[in-house]
């Protein structure tokens, strides 16, 4: 896992560090072309304004001014007629005119669908202050602006008519308008020719169905075409007549320009954008390369040579050689070294065999020469004419012998045989600290001599266990045998019972712990391997602790081991209390 995280990282900071600098790098290149885009809108946009302040705006409000009324067919005429007459207008691609409420009633382009204008508090605020809105639209290469309008009062002219050759009108008396509004004067309040009249000479188009009421507070008429759906104020002021609409006399007009040069900086921006990210992929994938193949592929390659040359046993050139600091390359070391330890361990187990083997071969042929000479001792005595009594008593020694020796051989084949299988375990009951005690007694005088002082700490209520306790005992012989031998200049061993709650069940562990040599940290996983011992100049053979670890875990035990060479070593056995099924299988 931490090579994993190492090769991960190193490869996650170099992705990283690219493509920061790429960030930085793109973000430069943007900034700088958007400060030229802003520079170069400003520009445009405050030559989009003036055009359409000088060009646009005024005809349009004075179209409607002059009619005082919004006709969609004049507006559009008027609309087509400045892009046909004026070069500026050339970039325009549209221009919606609004009046009272903000959706479209103009437009230069046909429009199927009703479009609004959407102004919101922020926009509103804008045009109040600023007096106008300059924007970029969202998916087109187009910007708009948005001025407001206000529609004047229309100065009326009036007409030949034989009521102003004797009378001007600011002398004509308030009782006067009244009556002239006055039904019967308006016919039921409708027009009168007359003024009727004057409005069409002054090109104010109402319908003969307006209807026409007075507001007494301001002596204006009120004026009401349901027809062009208008309403407006007529009134006399200063000897002029005046018209104005009253319902709605503003409304917005937009202009969409083309920005050419929009979707030029972007392609341009797109483009190099591009290429920096083909550069990007292509560095990142170089970079990656380079460094899997210096840190994991070269070093995999030869960690495969040196496994391929193992089997002709050619390594000693592999472990002269320099390694890197990385772990494939520790790990390449260390497979040279585990390589040449197996090769050296392999020899070292066949001559521990051997020597083994030599063991119980001498530990078989003493009892078969005394089964031998005893046999030819009986063939002597039963070949004489004449048995005695006493040669019959003394056959009876001679085959009681026999059957010592024949158990002796049946022992040594046991042991033999439990290194693979061993025997079934016979459980009694048995309190661990006792049997702990027992063993003890056995290694007062080793333990004497030796120097090695003993100290026992056991849990005084320690629950009985089901064990073999024939077993047991060799397997606590030979724990308590080898913290002796790993002091051999004397030290102190520490024996601690205790319970403990594992996982919600119970369990009686045993430390036994030691002052001595300690076991280095590469042995410590092969202290339970057949054979395997560093005891070769004592006559060791590596079976000790084989043989009690297979016999712990047929109890269903466990035993861990904690070591540092100097500081000596602890073995923590743990036993369950209960359910000790009985895995040893019957020769």
């Amino acid at each position: 896992m931490r090579l994993q995280w190492k090769y991960s990282l190193i490869i996650n900071l170099t992705v990283i560090v690219v493509l920061v600098a790429f960030y930085f790098f793109d973000s430069y290149r943007t900034r700088k072309e958007m400060s030229s885009l802003h520079a170069l809108g400003a520009e445009t946009g405050a030559t989009i304004k003036v055009i359409t302040e000088d060009t646009i705006l005024f005809p349009i409000v004075q179209e409607i001014t002059a009619s005082q009324a919004f006709n969609t067919d004049r507006i559009d005429q008027v609309i087509t007629k400045l892009k046909e007459e004026h070069p500026e207008m050339k970039d325009v691609k549209n221009v919606e005119v609004t009046l009272g409420t903000n959706r479209v009633r103009s437009s230069l382009l046909s429009q199927e669908t009703p479009i609004h204008i959407h102004l919101g508090e922020t926009d509103l605020l804008e045009l109040e202050t600023k007096g106008a809105i300059t924007d970029t639209i969202e998916g087109e290469n187009a910007t708009y602006i948005i001025l407001p309008y206000t529609i004047p009062p229309k100065r009326l002219e009036p007409i030949d008519m034989e009521s102003q050759s004797s009378l001007k009108v600011e002398d004509i008396p308030k009782e006067f308008w009244q009556m002239f509004l006055s039904i019967d004067r308006l016919n039921q309040g409708k027009f009168s020719f007359d003024l009727w009249r004057m409005f069409i000479a002054n090109q104010i188009y109402l319908s003969p169905d307006a209807t026409v009421n007075i507001d007494l507070k301001t002596n204006r008429w009120q004026i009401s075409d349901a027809v062009n759906k208008h309403v407006y104020d007529f009134w006399v002021e200063n000897g002029n007549f005046w018209i104005h609409m009253s319902n709605a006399d503003s409304g917005y007009i937009r202009v969409l320009y083309d920005i050419p040069y929009i979707a030029q900086s972007i392609r341009s921006s797109l483009l190099m954008h591009g290429i920096f990210i083909v550069i990007v992929g292509i560095l990142l994938v170089v970079v990656v390369d380079l460094i899997t193949n210096k840190l994991i592929i070269k070093p995999l390659a030869r960690m495969t040579e040196i496994i391929q040359n193992a089997e002709t046993g050619n390594l000693s050139s592999y472990l002269k050689r320099t390694y890197a600091s990385d772990e494939i390359s520790k790990a390449t070391r260390n497979l040279v070294r585990m390589f040449i330890q197996l090769k050296t361990s392999h020899s070292k187990k066949i001559a521990a065999l051997g020597q083994f083997a030599g063991g119980v071969a001498h530990e078989i042929r003493n009892p078969l020469n005394s089964i031998g000479m005893t046999a030819q001792h009986l063939k002597s005595i039963f070949s004489q004419p004449d048995v005695h009594p006493a040669d019959i008593e003394e056959a009876r020694e001679l085959l009681d012998i026999v059957d010592e020796k024949i158990g002796e051989l049946k022992q040594t084949s046991e042991q033999f045989l439990t290194l693979n299988r061993p025997r079934k375990l016979d459980l009694i009951s048995v309190n661990l600290n006792e049997l702990l005690d027992s063993v003890l007694s056995e290694f007062v005088l080793i333990a004497e001599e030796s120097n090695v002082h003993i100290n026992k700490h056991y849990h005084a209520e320690l629950p009985d266990l089901r064990l073999d306790e024939m077993l047991m005992r060799q397997v606590l012989f030979n724990f308590v045998q080898n913290c002796i031998q790993a002091m051999p200049k004397g030290g102190s061993i520490y024996l601690t019972s205790s319970v403990e709650e594992i996982s919600g069940g119970t369990y009686v562990t045993l430390e036994i712990r030691d002052t001595g040599i300690g076991i280095p940290e590469e042995n410590q996983e092969r202290i339970y391997d057949a054979y395997f011992t560093t005891k070769d100049e004592e006559g060791g053979v590596g079976l000790g602790l084989a043989i009690s670890h297979q016999i712990i875990t047929a109890h269903q035990g466990n035993v861990e081991v904690r070591s540092k060479v100097g500081m000596g070593t602890a073995f923590k056995i743990t036993f369950p209390v209960r359910n000790i099924a009985n895995n040893y299988d019957e020769t």
